[in-house]
């Protein structure tokens, strides 16, 4: 786990590699039955007559602007009609405004970029709050992304189509997501994003949701005002869940600002909300990709005052939801144990599915599906990398393999072996001074069976060369509890060469081709790495004679296991004999048994409780 700081910020071309191959295009349909239940027909006829339209025209938009810029104060005023005749403008603690952006600088956390909405509406309630600018110059201190419903963009006619040749519509999308991807950042329980694209006579509805962005073909609003309009009370809607925002995580913000808040968690059995007080407002983990699963993590307690970790992710249809294997751990030593969860499939705002417009006759939409999870743990100690000395670290390093050995033997594969792995706090008793984590994407153990499950899952850093090398390849062996062996060697070199100070200036670049995108990069460094030898004077000297011979050990147990997989499947491009591997894995206990007494010989060593020169 890491805290939610952003190393670096996206830049557009980011957001543009991000969004290709996720944009879809919808429709005319979706977006003009979108909020039909919102806006029965009494209501439109009432918010019609707030409306200065004659001849299927809104009258006050200009035939003919010069600069987009005219375009502002109409539409914010038709937009502000809207909300106020729809009684959206001020209900409870909840106000709705539309205005425009003109002279604003929003406050970014996560992309670097210039662009900015033309028109917003701003909201308080339940979800918002006035952006943190504290020490920052230059940006709006009463509008930002923490505090608005929707982002409007404003174009003209001439300059906007549906030509696909032309891409148009890609340009807007890509545009939209510099500000999807900050109120997803600064809007934390946010489950979906709606933006709008509007001209002087057409609206263009753009979605972003975990698994892509849908967009629909320009609508002309004076030939069907009441696309507008139903767009303009959803989206400036009252419920929060309508906007895209999960109302079981919730804030009190007595003047504008978050002052402590609740998660929510819905029990089927009882039908009934459990309540878990936040420690602190903002989740400590926090992953800022748009797509994908999302994760968010949050400090809180129980009724009782215990600490507890909530762990929200969408999680594809196709992964064991990470519930299901944690409850296959429970009671296992030095395992991350649950408490709780919540499982939103078939639910209207809980699954992709149910978000994206139902396919016509010849359709296709090309997504994957997500799903909303919610478990609810044991909260643990700082990440393995906040280690202060050697003991800590190597304490830690063996309970969590001696853990995920008693996870194999319950028929569960860890799958993703990183720098997660917690330590067990201060005064920790043996077997849980470290503990497992991050069960997202851990696997009934089918090595054995057929078909096999030909993925590569894990955290780039510490996945072992052999699934790197082997990816695409037709006869790359299952990933098995000797890669996941591997995965804990390299974080334990990471741990030897990343975070302390020395003087082996080799060590720079190889770690960072170990952290390499390119599986063969990546795959190649760490093979070669384990077929050399590694000498004693190679590693720094802040660490215990005990602790150099610990990893020179460890990494001549893991050379030779790669010596002998790569016996028994050769180049991966032809079938090989799976009896050999099977007798490998026969071994599994001497295998465990003999990492568990190299780290034991090397823990309690003279001084090994010295602090470290920490990086």
């Amino acid at each position: 786990m890491i805290d939610d700081k952003t190393a670096k910020l996206a830049s557009f071309e980011d957001i543009q590699r991000e969004t290709k191959g996720r944009i879809v295009s919808a429709k005319e349909r979706w977006a003009t039955t979108m909020y039909s239940e919102s806006v029965p027909e009494e209501l439109m006829k009432k918010i019609k007559v707030k409306l200065n339209i004659t001849n299927g025209r809104f009258n006050d938009v200009p035939n003919d602007p010069n600069m987009k810029s005219d375009l502002y104060d109409p539409l914010v005023n038709i937009i502000q009609s809207i909300i106020t005749a729809s009684g959206n403008a001020k209900y409870k603690n909840s106000t709705r405004e539309a205005m425009h952006t003109r002279g604003k600088r929003l406050h970014k956390q996560v992309v670097n970029s210039e662009i900015s909405p033309d028109i917003v509406i701003k909201a308080t309630g339940n979800s918002f709050e006035l952006p943190r600018t504290d020490g920052v110059e230059g940006v709006d201190a009463t509008l930002g992304y923490t505090n608005v419903t929707c982002v409007m963009e404003v174009k003209l006619d001439h300059t906007t189509n549906d030509d696909e040749d032309l891409r148009v519509a890609r340009r807007e999308v890509q545009r939209m997501a510099v500000h999807a991807k900050e109120v997803f950042a600064q809007q934390p329980n946010r489950l979906f994003f709606r933006g709008l694209v509007i001209t002087e006579s057409r609206v263009r509805l753009i979605q972003f949701d975990r698994a892509g962005v849908v967009h629909s073909p320009l609508i002309n609003y004076h030939d069907d005002p009441d696309t507008l309009i139903r767009l303009v009370v959803g989206l400036s809607s009252i419920p929060e869940v309508d906007l895209g925002l999960d109302d079981t995580i919730r804030w009190n913000a007595p003047e504008g600002r978050k002052t402590h808040g609740a998660i929510m968690l819905f029990n089927e059995k009882t039908e009934k909300y459990t309540k878990y007080r936040m420690r602190n407002l903002d989740p400590f983990f926090k992953r800022d990709e748009l797509f994908g699963r999302a994760t968010r993590m949050w400090d809180v307690a129980d009724a009782d005052g215990q600490k507890l970790l909530v762990k929200d992710a969408w999680i594809g249809t196709r992964t064991t939801p990470e519930h299901v294997s944690l409850k296959k751990a429970v009671d296992l030593l030095g395992v991350q144990q649950l408490v709780d969860h919540e499982d939103r499939t078939g639910t209207e705002f809980g699954e992709i599915d149910y978000l994206r417009p139902s396919p016509e006759k010849g359709d296709f939409y090309d997504f994957e599906n997500r799903i909303f999870q919610r478990i609810i743990t044991v909260r643990y100690g700082e990440p393995i990398n906040s280690f202060k000395t050697e003991a800590e670290v190597l304490a830690a390093l063996r309970d969590t393999i001696a853990a995920h050995e008693r996870l194999v033997n319950a028929g569960i594969l860890h799958s993703d072996i990183s720098q997660g792995i917690l330590l067990g706090g201060s005064n920790a008793p043996e077997g849980v001074r470290g503990i497992l984590i991050d069960l997202d994407v851990a696997m009934e153990i089918m090595y054995d069976k057929n078909p096999i499950d030909p993925r590569t899952v894990g955290t780039r850093s510490s996945q072992s060369q052999l699934l790197l090398r082997g990816q695409g390849l037709p006869y790359r062996p299952a990933h098995d509890y000797l890669d996941d062996l591997e995965s804990f060697f390299w974080v334990l070199i990471h741990i030897i060469f990343d975070h302390v100070q020395h003087s082996q200036k080799w060590a720079k670049g190889f770690i960072a081709l170990c952290k390499s995108t390119d599986n063969l990069d990546s795959g190649g460094v760490k093979r070669a790495f384990l077929d050399g030898d590694l000498l004693d004077s190679q590693i720094p000297d802040c660490w215990s004679q005990e602790c150099k011979d610990m990893v020179i050990a460890f990494h001549g147990l893991m050379g030779s296991i790669a010596i002998q997989k790569e016996r028994i499947i050769g180049t991966m491009t032809e079938e090989w004999d799976s009896a050999p591997m099977h007798e490998l894995h026969a071994q599994m206990a001497d295998h465990y048994g003999e990492i568990l007494e190299i780290i034991d010989e090397a823990l309690g060593a003279p001084g090994s409780n010295r602090a470290l020169p920490l990086v």
